[in-house]
């Protein structure tokens, strides 16, 4: 009876040491593991809670990286649409104002088999504005302004009518369906122009006065007009109207100049030597609708006059997109110097020597294995050690 009590007080004594054992070998792999030195405030109240303020300061840091990194990325992809319809307009080899000085050469508008070669090859480059205005950075459109989720652009020209419609999409807050606006190239005077022919004026302001302001660590986020709006809507791009600059208008900002922005824009000149060319072909081939070659000339003249103009126009827009995100990357760099900052905190406070770790994990381990041994020569009882 004797050495049955003996073993049931063994059998306990030894349950719990080794469980202790397999306890402190867990312990020690999740230290491995997550790097830190303290499981709970218990261990070390002081230093617990100080690694958790600064793991909230850290969490905030990686947030905040985040949404600028996609900020950053989506501006350069406004960056590479701008600088691809300059060089459609007038950069690249190839461009659009060669190809019109080239047609308005007398020796190579004789024939309405050239003069239409180089009209298709206009209306694939006015295609291309589109699809660079269309642009897409993973699901969202880069000129869609505060509507990041409908195509914006849709250009429609029919050569039979010389008809020509620009249609911009955009869908407000709050609204289920997609507000449509409808521009139409009209001759006007001696020359063409975009005219707003489906949709409300004061909506379409409203839409190009959207913003999306953001706190990046400067001005104030009491007045928002300090931080940085890092929406560009494709017609606050094209016609070079700021969104600042519709908002202070007030909703009184003179359509006709708008238009006449619009008309001179990159797609607009474009439209422009489309149709005269279109137009003057009519003339070649007999048609009726036709235009005379001094018209033809005078027209596209001034289209090629007027595209220096619009590309600088780019290039300021192009300008103030970099500067944005210059101020970007500046603050990505003071982020990722707080992060490494917090890091090194973190690690001093709370952090576990890797080294001492591993060591202790393999320590535990030894010992688990070995009491794990000595159980086979615990456990040899049988019916005999409750007989004697």
């Amino acid at each position: 009876m004797a050495m049955r009590v003996t073993n049931s007080t063994l059998y306990r004594k030894y349950t719990s040491a080794v469980n202790e054992v397999h306890s402190q070998y867990n312990k020690s792999m999740n230290k491995v593991s997550s790097g830190k030195a303290y499981e709970s405030a218990a261990e070390n109240p002081l230093a617990y809670y100080s690694g958790k303020r600064m793991d909230n300061e850290y969490q905030d840091v990686l947030s905040k990286k985040s949404l600028l990194t996609d900020i950053d990325k989506r501006l350069y992809q406004q960056e590479l649409g701008i600088r691809s319809i300059q060089g459609t307009l007038n950069s690249k080899q190839d461009n659009a104002a060669s190809r019109i000085s080239y047609i308005l050469n007398n020796t190579n508008n004789e024939t309405s088999t050239t003069v239409g070669t180089i009209r298709d090859d206009l209306i694939q480059k006015q295609q291309s504005m589109i699809n660079d205005l269309n642009g897409k950075y993973e699901n969202f459109y880069i000129y869609g302004g505060n509507d990041l989720s409908t195509t914006p652009f849709a250009l429609d020209y029919d050569a039979e009518t010389d008809k020509m419609i620009l249609t911009y999409n955009h869908k407000f807050s709050g609204d289920q369906t997609t507000t449509q606006f409808t521009f139409e190239l009209e001759e006007k005077g001696d020359g063409y122009n975009f005219t707003l022919t489906s949709g409300n004026w004061d909506e379409l302001q409203t839409a190009m006065g959207e913003q999306g302001r953001v706190d990046i660590g400067y001005g104030s986020i009491y007045d928002t007009e300090t931080l940085l709006d890092t929406y560009t809507g494709g017609l606050n791009f094209l016609t070079g109207i700021t969104s600042d600059t519709m908002k202070r208008a007030g909703g009184a900002y003179n359509q006709a100049d708008f238009e006449e922005a619009l008309t001179n824009s990159a797609v607009g000149l474009l439209g422009q030597s489309i149709v005269t060319m279109n137009k003057y072909m009519k003339q070649l081939d007999g048609e009726a609708g036709g235009i005379s070659k001094e018209d033809f000339s005078d027209k596209l003249g001034n289209v090629l006059n007027q595209i220096e103009v619009t590309s600088d126009k780019l290039g300021s827009v192009y300008s103030n997109i970099g500067n944005k995100t210059q101020q970007l990357e500046t603050t990505l760099e003071r982020l990722e110097d707080q992060k490494i900052a917090l890091e090194e905190q973190y690690q001093n406070k709370l952090g576990a020597d890797p080294f001492e770790s591993i060591i202790e994990m393999f320590a535990y381990q030894r010992s688990y294995t070995a009491s794990l041994q000595v159980s086979s020569n615990i456990m040899r009882t049988s019916l005999f050690d409750f007989m004697r």
